[in-house]
């Protein structure tokens, strides 16, 4: 065989196995970037909750410092996070 035609079979699949390979890249590049803006709608979400339950726990004590440690404090404040943790 001529080289010349070696050296053209050589480009030609080379050249469709970089084509190959950029397609697998760009198709894991999709999923990955799906991934990520699920994990960050996630830890969005946690955050937010985060914050609720400590606004909710902090209340809590307020209660229980100007109150006193009474059972119904206890009790109303277990059934809001029962309440918001249903919606």
């Amino acid at each position: 065989m001529d080289p010349f035609y070696k050296q053209d079979v050589f480009f030609f699949i080379t050249t469709i196995a970089v084509a190959v390979v950029t397609i697998i890249v760009i198709a894991a590049s999709i999923y990955i970037i799906k991934i990520l803006r699920d994990v960050k709608y996630i830890t969005r979400k946690a955050k937010t909750e985060t914050d609720i339950i400590s606004g909710e726990l902090s209340e809590l004590r307020e209660n229980v410092r100007e109150k006193g440690a009474k059972l119904k404090y206890f009790s109303s404040f277990f059934h809001n996070v029962y309440k918001k943790s249903k919606k």
